[in-house]
Order: C-alpha cells, then sequence, then structure tokens
C-alpha cells in the first residue's frame, strides 16, 4: 500500500478518494456547481425548531402581559395630558372624536403659582450636585473596604448598612433641627446634604461590590512602575469602574428628581419648590385639572427616562458586574 492510499491520512476538504480530478484532490473548474447546495432543512423544519418550547412559551407570554400592565397606566397618563378635561372625564381611553392639544403641557410650564418652568429648574440644581458628590464620596469610601484591611473595617461597613435601613422619617427627624440651627433649612444646601447622607450607604455598598471583581494584578503592577495610591485610583479603578459609576448615577438621580418627602420637609419657600412639590398644587380647588397634572407628570418624569435611555448600555453593566461580583 502506497503513502496515499493510507486511510488514516488526513484529507484535504473537499477530496474525493475516488475522483481526484486535478491529481491534488480538488475539483476542477467544470465540476464546480453554479448553484449553492440546498439547505438541509426546509423553512417548515427550520420554523419548526425555531418555535419555542411550552416553559419558555409561557415566560414571553408573562413578561409580555407585565409589561403591557406597565405601560397601559403611562400610557393613560400621556393621553391625558394631551386632551382637554371633558374628553378623558369618562375615561382616556375612548377615543371617538379624540383633540390633540398642547395647552396643558403650555398651562403646567407657567402654571400662575407654582410654575413647573422653575420647578424644574429647582429640581435640576438639588438632583445634580447630590449625584456627583454621592459619586466621588461613594467610590472614595468604597475603595478602602474593598482593598484594605484596617481596624473597624467591619464594624464600619455595618454601620453603614445600617443607614441603608433606616426609614427617611428617621432621617428627616435627625436632621430637621439640625438644618434649623446651622441655617441650612430651606435652602438647597441643606437638601443636597440630606440626600448625600440618604444615598452614600447603598452607594458604598454597590460599588465595593464591583470593585471587588477588578483584578488586583493591575494595581501590583502599576506600583512595581512607582505609581502612588492616588495615581492607581485615579488613572485605573475609576475608568474601570466607569460602567458602575454611570449605574449610580442613573439610580441616585432618578431616586433625587422623584423625591417628595424630603424637599416636603426641608423646603418652605414656594420659590424653591422642587417639581414633586409642584404637582400637588395643579390639583385645582374646584375640581381637579387632570389633564394639567397629567401634562406636569409627563414633564417631570421625561428626564429621568431619558437619562436612562441615553445610558442603558453602561447601566446594564454596571448592574451586572456589581449583583454578578
Amino acid at each position: 500500500m502506497s503513502d496515499s492510499d493510507d486511510p488514516f491520512e488526513p484529507r484535504r476538504p473537499g477530496t474525493d478518494p475516488e475522483r481526484e480530478s486535478d491529481g491534488r484532490g480538488y475539483l476542477s473548474v467544470d465540476e464546480i456547481p453554479e448553484t449553492a447546495p440546498a439547505r438541509e432543512l426546509d423553512w417548515a423544519t427550520r420554523l419548526a425548531n425555531a418555535t419555542p418550547s411550552l416553559p419558555r412559551l409561557l415566560k414571553y407570554a408573562i413578561a409580555i402581559t407585565v409589561a403591557v400592565l406597565w405601560i397601559v397606566p403611562f400610557l393613560g397618563l400621556f393621553m391625558a395630558s394631551l386632551r382637554p378635561l371633558n374628553e378623558i372625564i369618562q375615561g382616556w381611553w375612548h377615543l371617538e372624536g379624540m383633540t390633540l392639544t398642547l395647552e396643558n403641557y403650555q398651562q403646567a410650564w407657567t402654571y400662575r403659582t407654582a410654575p413647573m418652568r422653575r420647578a424644574l429648574i429647582n429640581t435640576l440644581i438639588v438632583t445634580v450636585p447630590a449625584v456627583l458628590v454621592v459619586m466621588l464620596l461613594g467610590a472614595m469610601a468604597a475603595y478602602p473596604f474593598a482593598r484594605f484591611e484596617f481596624p473597624l473595617k467591619t464594624t464600619l461597613f455595618f454601620l453603614i448598612l445600617l443607614v441603608m435601613a433606616a426609614p427617611p422619617e428617621l432621617v428627616a427627624m435627625g436632621n430637621y433641627n439640625t438644618l434649623r440651627e446651622v441655617g441650612l433649612f430651606d435652602t438647597y444646601m441643606g437638601l443636597i446634604l440630606v440626600h448625600i447622607g440618604w444615598g452614600l450607604g447603598w452607594v458604598v455598598l454597590f460599588l465595593r461590590n464591583y470593585l471587588l471583581g477588578i483584578p488586583k494584578e493591575l494595581e501590583e503592577a502599576a506600583r512595581i512602575d512607582g505609581a502612588s495610591r492616588y495615581q492607581i485610583f485615579r488613572t485605573i479603578i475609576l475608568p474601570l469602574s466607569t460602567p458602575a459609576l454611570v449605574s449610580v448615577a442613573v439610580i441616585q438621580f432618578t431616586w433625587v428628581w422623584n423625591a417628595f418627602f424630603f424637599p416636603l420637609v426641608f423646603m418652605r419657600s414656594p420659590e424653591l419648590y422642587l417639581a414633586p412639590q409642584v404637582l400637588p398644587l395643579m390639583r385645582g380647588r374646584i375640581q381637579v385639572e387632570w389633564g394639567l397634572v397629567a401634562a406636569g407628570s409627563v414633564m417631570t418624569m421625561i428626564v429621568p427616562v431619558l437619562l436612562f435611555l441615553t445610558l442603558e448600555r453602561y447601566y446594564k453593566q454596571g448592574m451586572v458586574a456589581a449583583v454578578t461580583d
């Protein structure tokens, strides 16, 4: 038996052992088909294979049902904001003779006692510093808990978790008199400090879990190159923590922006009212102006929604990594 007849010798793709057209095991140009080979499976079989199983189909049905139940109230709110009161008084789902108008948004934007224009600016003034400071302080506090060993580490971390378990009423009671004594009651700065203290606990816990997943070898290599702890934190830890920081920013922004209890307790001047405080004032005295309240609600919620849609990709990365690690 010759070497070429060895049955254990690997052959090149397209080699026919009984017919070698060009002497090297390849098809000649004349033998190459003009059309592509037919699919092994017909459309009916492929469709049957793509059809989900019964358990997965039930999961899809449950997910779609929950999504619809979640969207329907928002759809009703949005429809009420675009239609006159006499058309939605019997239900927004009646679409006969529907009239779409932006009058409710115009009235809410320039409302006489508490315009939404001023309230949104006030809310932005409070929310942006509260988010940025919490992100910075949370990262600076989470890094030692994730990397260093120091006395009372477990005790301090437990105290941080204890702040998360405290109800907002307890935080308000402890800070009400303090803010009045130091002259920060009914000011933006006082409300910002309350939001920072309230949100710092969960931010430290969230970022600590994320930092535990960053390899220590990166920091050790930087230490060998002569980098200080500050340089490591600024040039390695913070850039690698971008997804987690974005997740913190989105969640903290949503909480502070939609907060009603803290502004209600610590803000008393009408010109300093935030958007959640303004919405109840649009109800009216004789009858509830549902279209006006709906328009103000849509304008209030559109900012966090747009922020989430813009940072959705980073938000998912940070949430998955923090929970997994």
